[in-house]
C-alpha cells in the first residue's frame, strides 16, 4: 500500500517550490545589490558632468543666457525703444568683439 499524501499540504509545496525558483531565476537576471545601483549611477552622472564640461560654445551663436536678457518694451516708454537700452546694458565675456545688428 502507498503513504497518504495531504493533497493540499502537496499543492501548497508545489506552489512555494516554483515561486523560489522563478525568484532563482529574477536574481540571476536583475540581481544588483543596492551599492551596485548606487555606485552605476554615481559613475553615470560625473561622466555626464564631465562630458558637458568639455563642450565647446560657439561665441558668435547667442546663448540661451543672452536672449533672456532682452528687454521687455512698455508700451508709450521711449527709452525702452531705443536701440541703447535694447539689452540690460550687461556685456558678456564670450559676446563678439563687435555689437551685433539685429
Amino acid at each position: 500500500m502507498g503513504d497518504l499524501v495531504n493533497l493540499r499540504q502537496a499543492r501548497k509545496r508545489k506552489q512555494r517550490d516554483e515561486k523560489s525558483r522563478k525568484a532563482d531565476q529574477n536574481r540571476a537576471l536583475h540581481g544588483r545589490t543596492r551599492g551596485e545601483r548606487q555606485l552605476s549611477d554615481h559613475e553615470r552622472k560625473n561622466a555626464g558632468k564631465q562630458l558637458d564640461g568639455h563642450k565647446r560654445v560657439d561665441a558668435a551663436a547667442p546663448s540661451a543666457d543672452e536672449a533672456d536678457d532682452e528687454v521687455v518694451s512698455v508700451a508709450g516708454s521711449d527709452d525702452a525703444k531705443s536701440p541703447d537700452n535694447a539689452k540690460n546694458n550687461v556685456i558678456s565675456i564670450f559676446a563678439p568683439d563687435r555689437p551685433s545688428e539685429t
